[in-house]
């Protein structure tokens, strides 16, 4: 089993990545860096649950939308970028989490 430590850590890797992707410029722009709570939560409940990738995009996308973020009223190449950076922080985070799992066996 896993100690507390290990999904702390883990919190603050998915807290940092979304931070620095920050995907409508709100951190940026002043907003606390809360803001985007719901979506590190999406991730880090993906993460955790080995959800696939399709599934964690899914929601991470649908959270999206609390921030008037519609997917009809992008582009297709707004919506393949988009996709893009989601699938790009899901794989950052699942390299990360292995290390992660293997620093805290191994303690």
């Amino acid at each position: 089993m896993l100690s507390d430590n290990y999904y702390i850590e883990l919190a603050e890797v998915v807290h940092k990545a979304v931070l620095n992707w920050d995907p409508i410029n709100l951190i940026k722009n002043g907003a606390p860096k809360d803001e985007y709570y719901l979506l590190e939560k999406r991730f880090l409940r993906g993460i955790i649950n080995s959800d696939s990738e399709i599934e964690i995009l899914k929601k991470v996308k649908g959270n999206l939308k609390q921030f008037d973020l519609e997917e009809d009223e992008l582009g297709t190449e707004q919506i393949d970028q988009l996709d893009s950076e989601i699938r790009n922080i899901i794989e950052e985070l699942r390299e990360k989490e292995l290390e992660l799992r293997r620093e805290f066996k191994n303690n």
